[in-house]
């Protein structure tokens, strides 16, 4: 298998002092156990070459596995023929992108077009206009495509899924999702693009998806109100914090939830953890509450200072021989996509079976129109906007 990785940045390659990168790793503990033979990385500067290698040279090491890595910068400025251009000057049985949210859209049109699977890290696209134009191509050229949604891998939520269809709290009433970040993401490892971006379209996305995947129900109307002080104050037009109130319906009248978010990324370098999140949800006949950063590890080290560890994301742990395996469910989410790939290859799963039971491009608009509603309601904050334009 030959893996085309669009973007050299933090999730790729783990930089700016946020880990070892999920998505490298991811590939060099799937090629333990599977034939992936060879990566392309690309993306716009030619100084990304020595990290990419880096990178890779570290998770060989580590894994003591041999892939095969390459860095290509991508010249100009097209990126959507740029794309193309790569992909019809060598056969990639897969992509996975991993770029700024502004360029998501050409970039997958690109691949669409070629004819390449491709695997989306969140948001799917910043509209919903670029959303459905893709799935315009996809239908086209049948070509599968998913987005990086691992919160559907996470076992807690997969509980709560289940706690929900079994009727554990009754009729589902309410939702409230509580998820702040760290200031050096807008700051430093995203400072060149955040102004293209927002938090609630960068991280309060995977918690839309979430109410998606374990409601089922359908988001109707929209409001939403920024704050602003400290981003500013440093000279990046960013909002500080996101709020927003969302209306989901569901098959009947009576089926209707209303989810509050509340998102920042100005969370100090001091927290004891790179993301601060969890949520609830309310019923007739009880709540769920899930604390996704204090997964029950603290860490007090005179190194590091207090830390509260998620090893169940992604982590290189200790397999049952004492080897480090890269495990977790962000690696889960990237190896069923190459595990998909490869079943509709062999004929062994069909489009529409995992158009059922996967973050699709279809499923994911969903989110994306979200997105699209929220960011047309910041210019007017306490108006309700409708959800339009959902994919059938």
């Amino acid at each position: 298998m030959r893996v085309l990785v669009l973007g050299a940045g933090m999730y790729v390659t783990g930089r700016d002092g946020t880990g070892n990168g999920t998505i490298l790793s991811a590939l060099f503990q799937y090629a333990r156990h599977s034939p992936v033979s060879e990566v392309t990385v690309v993306a716009r500067s030619q100084g990304n070459g020595p990290k990419v290698a880096q990178a890779a040279e570290r998770t060989a090491t580590l894994l003591r596995t041999s892939l095969a890595v390459a860095y290509q910068p991508i010249p100009g400025t097209d990126l959507e023929a740029e794309t193309a251009r790569l992909c019809g000057a060598e056969r990639y049985d897969c992509a996975i992108v991993s770029l700024p949210d502004h360029l998501h859209a050409p970039a997958i049109r690109a691949l669409m077009r070629e004819g390449v699977p491709t695997l989306v890290v969140k948001p799917f696209t910043s509209t919903l206009r670029d959303a459905l134009e893709i799935l315009a191509l996809q239908r086209k050229t049948g070509t599968y495509g998913a987005v990086e949604f691992h919160k559907r891998f996470d076992e807690s939520n997969r509980y709560a899924k289940r706690a929900l269809e079994d009727g554990l709290i009754g009729r589902p009433l309410y939702m409230s999702v509580d998820y702040s970040q760290r200031i050096s993401i807008p700051t430093r490892v995203f400072r060149d693009w955040v102004a293209r971006t927002n938090i609630f379209q960068y991280l309060g996305v995977h918690y839309v998806d979430l109410a998606y995947f374990l409601l089922g129900y359908q988001p109707s109307m929209v409001s939403a109100y920024g704050t602003s002080g400290a981003l500013r104050a440093q000279g990046i037009d960013a909002f500080d914090s996101i709020h927003v109130m969302l209306e989901w319906e569901g098959g009947t009248r009576e089926e209707r939830l209303i989810s509050q978010f509340n998102t920042n990324w100005i969370d100090p370098e001091c927290t004891s953890a790179m993301s601060d999140q969890r949520f609830k949800i309310v019923g007739t006949a009880g709540r769920l509450e899930l604390d996704q950063r204090n997964r029950g590890i603290e860490l007090v080290s005179a190194s590091s200072g207090i830390r509260h560890v998620n090893p169940y994301f992604s982590e290189y742990l200790p397999d049952p021989d004492g080897h480090p395996e890269f495990q977790g469910y962000g690696y889960r989410s990237i190896a069923c996509f190459l595990d998909d790939v490869t079943s509709l290859r062999n004929g062994t799963v069909t489009f529409e079976a995992l158009e059922r039971n996967r973050p699709t491009f279809r499923q994911a608009a969903v989110s994306t129109a979200v997105i699209d509603a929220v960011n047309s309601a910041l210019a007017s904050p306490h108006e309700w906007r409708r959800v339009d334009g959902l994919p059938a």
